[in-house]
Formats: C-alpha cells, structure tokens, sequence
C-alpha cells in the first residue's frame, strides 16, 4: 500500500511539469514577439532611410538643375522651383539626421551630408551666373547617396533575413505547443483513467456488488486515497456484518425460545377450541388461533433470516403449476379480515416453473400480509399471475398508505420499518426481506411501485420452466 502512487503527489508532478512546459513556451514566444517587434521597428527606420536617401539625391538634382537654368535665363519659375527644391533638400537633411542608425550607416550619411552642405554652400547658396555647376561636385554627391542607399539597403536586408530567421522560430515553439498540447492530452487522459477513473469504477462495482451481497468487499486497490477509501468501507462492511451477525444470533435464540411455548399454546388452544361450549368461546378461541399463528410465522421469519443470511437453506425445486399457490395464497388470507377482499386472477392456462411450493408460498403470504396490514382502512387486495416473455409475474396490489419516496430505498432491508403513518403497524420489518431473498435464490426478482395515500403494487417475477417456455 505504501507503494503505491497518491493522488496529490500525481497531481503535484503533473501540474509541475505541465507548469513548467507552458512556462517554457510563453517564454519563448514571448522572446520571439519581442524580436520580431525589434526587428520591426529597425525595418521601419530602414525604410525611412531608404526614403531620405532618395529624398535627399532627388531635391540636390533638382536644386542643381533649377539653379542653373535661373542663372541663364533669369526666369522666375526657376527661381521658384530652385527655392523648393533646396527647402525640401533642407528638410529631408535634417530628417535624416534624427533617424537612429547603426555607425556603419551614420559614417555613410556624414559623408552625405558633408557633401551636400559643401555643394550647398559652393553653388547653391551663389549667386546665380556667378557659378555654374560642376560635373565632379554632382557626381560626388550623387555617390555619397548612393553609399547611403547600399548601406540603408543592406540593412534593410539583414533586418528583413533576422524577421525570417525568428518567425520560423516562433513557427517552431508554435508548433512545438500544439505538439505538446495533443501529445499531453491523451498522456493526461490516460493518466486521470487510470488513477481515478478505473478505481472509481471498481469502487462503484464493489458498491454496488456488496448491497446485493453482503459478504463482497470494494477492491483495496489503486492511488493510496482510494486504498483508504476502500479500507475504511471493508472495515464499516465488517462492523455492520459482525452486529447482524449478533443480531441474528439474538433473534434465532429468541425464536428458539419462542418456539415451544408457542406450541404448548396453540395445542392449549386447539383444545379449548374442541371444548367450546358456545359460539362467542369459539370466537375468541379462533382469535387466540390467529395470533398464535401470526406469532409462529414472526418466528418462522426470524429463523429464515438467520438461516438465509449463513446460507443454510435449501430449495427443492418441483415443476408445478403457478397457479395453485397463487390459489392457495388467496384462500389463506380471503377471510383474514373483514374489511379487506382478497381478489385473485389467474390464468386459463397452466402457469408451469420450477420452484420450491413451500418458499413461494412464504413469500406470497409475507407480501399479501403486508398489503393487508397497510391498508388500515380496508379495501381490495388484488393478486394477478400473468406471463411475459420467458418470466411468471405475480403482482399484488393493495390500496393502503403507500411508501414514503425517502423509505423507498430500504423497503428490502431487514429490520427497517417505516417512520410514517405506518409506524404502528406490528412487526418486525423481516418479511419483505426474507422475500427478496427466496426470490433471488429462485433466480427471479422482486420490485415494488408505490404512491404515498393510493397504495403500492409488488411485482414477482420467476423464470418459466421449460415446458412453459416451449409452448
């Protein structure tokens, strides 16, 4: 048991490397994001560079060209292109000067800009006619914003080739989290089904076999929790079974006890039943008769709880007709009492399986009782024996006070009796009990429908025998 896993450890090791592997991926891409935007920003300057560059050699070109064409024909329209021309040559100098570049770039831009200040100051700051513009002046300024253009250029290149390189780096850690994300989730999928699913199957399993069978016990078995929670069952399982188990033992001593003064009685009964003068003596003997037999079947139930509960039961299994102890059931109880009418309907035809008289009888006297005994008001009793598909169903149907929906879950268990309006109705909640069992052991089942105030209707149900089956 010690060695086995526990769920908070599991947990505690899954979540830290699932925190770990999400932490990882965040960083990275987080990092990647942070270059690519770099990356971005430099790619932006580049580009204002490459357009100052361009700027710069159109204006000087066109400053240069309007200069001298004012200087020989003295037209204002030069003058006025050549005034344009040199602002905006200003202007995208001073631009290019505020632009953050690398040195190799700021080398190539002072160069520029020593340039042109120079042919500037040289030839276009001069008085037109008094200069004319030199082919070598144009030529080397043109070069130095050409060096400026490669260099921008080349920048631009490296930036746009670093862009590249970091989004297959982020494609990579994307890919590598969607890579994760499917790999980890049949991995956690799997690991949940096998650390808490599958025993909490077993446990519901065990659960659910231990109610029908109080000897089975839940499997001790997977994360340490659930080993506890499987120990701590057996071990309530075990209580519960050694306080029936003395139960029992108390009650089939009393039953024991009971049994030769019941009898001693009965015979004292019969014999005053014999000797009865008068019609009120017999009344009252056959009174005494009754209680006397209700008495011996409180014992009789008392001893099959403890015989069925150790298994030291039999059955002998006849093939017989259904019918004649539904029949027999119903003459037994049809002057039970005054205000209750036994009604029985059965089939035309032969109702043939294989079960114990004696057993079946038991358990239709037990629930026909009880639908008498719930019925404080009277009313009809109705016993159907009927057949569906391969099964004998027998359905007794009272007209009593109904079971409470919260009592609907004990009904077959021994010793529970309700805490409703039926709290004053004698016994000892065993008989219902007893039944289940004896039908179970039948291979059949016993169910029950019920609404509180209208009555409740059982339904036994027995497999047919095989000339049943073939008819």
């Amino acid at each position: 048991m010690g060695r086995s896993p526990s769920l908070r450890r599991a947990f505690l090791l899954l979540g830290t490397l699932l925190t770990i592997l999400v932490l990882a991926l965040v960083a990275a891409l987080v990092v990647t994001v942070v270059r690519l935007s770099t990356l971005s920003a430099q790619y932006r300057r580049a580009l204002d560079g490459d357009r100052a560059a361009w700027e710069i050699q159109t204006a000087l070109f066109r400053a240069a060209r309007s200069h001298e064409l004012y200087g020989d024909t003295g037209e204002p329209r030069w003058k006025a292109e050549f005034e344009e021309s040199e602002a905006r040559l200003a202007q995208w100098l001073d631009f290019a000067r505020q632009l953050p570049k690398s040195p190799e770039a700021s080398a190539s831009f002072s160069r520029l800009d020593a340039t042109t200040e120079a042919l500037r100051h040289d030839v276009l700051s001069a008085a037109p006619g008094t200069r004319r513009v030199r082919l070598q002046d144009f030529l080397a300024a043109e070069a130095d914003a050409v060096a400026f253009l490669d260099v921008i250029a080349k920048e631009a290149d490296q930036v746009i080739d670093d862009a590249v390189s970091w989004t297959r780096v982020a494609i990579f850690f994307a890919a590598l989290g969607v890579l994760a994300a499917a790999v980890s989730f049949p991995l956690v999928s799997t690991f949940t089904r096998r650390l808490i699913y599958l025993p909490i199957v077993r446990l519901r399993k065990g659960l659910a076999a231990q109610a029908k069978d109080h000897t089975v016990r839940v499997p001790v078995a997977g994360p340490t929790e659930f080993q506890a929670i499987g120990a701590d069952v057996n071990a309530l399982m075990d209580l519960i079974a050694a306080r029936r188990a003395q139960q029992l033992a108390f009650l089939s001593g009393v039953a024991h006890d009971l049994r030769n003064p019941l009898t001693a009685l009965r015979a004292a009964a019969q014999l005053s039943e014999r000797k009865a003068e008068t019609e009120g003596q017999r009344r009252q003997v056959a009174r005494v008769l009754r209680h006397v037999d209700r008495m011996n079947r409180l014992v009789d139930d008392l001893l099959d709880v403890g015989r069925l509960e150790a298994g030291q039961f039999e059955l002998r299994l006849v093939e017989a007709d259904l019918r004649d102890v539904v029949r027999d059931t119903c003459d037994l109880y049809d002057e039970a009492s005054e205000i209750h009418e036994v009604r029985c309907a059965l089939p035309a035809e032969p109702v043939r399986t294989r079960f114990d008289p004696t057993r079946i009888a038991q358990v239709l006297a037990n629930v026909v009782s009880n639908g008498i005994k719930y019925a404080p008001e009277g009313g009809p009793v109705d016993v159907r024996l009927r057949t569906e598909g391969s099964w004998a169903v027998i359905e007794v149907q009272d007209r009593g006070l109904g079971i409470p929906p919260e009592e609907r879950a004990f009904v077959f268990e021994p010793f529970r009796r309700s805490t409703g309006p039926a709290e004053g109705i004698p016994g000892v909640g065993l008989g219902l009990s007893v039944a289940r069992r004896l039908v179970h052991a039948h291979g059949g089942e016993i169910e029950f429908e019920s609404e509180v105030g209208e009555g409740s209707t059982f339904r036994i149900r027995l497999p047919l025998g095989r000339s049943a089956e073939g008819r």
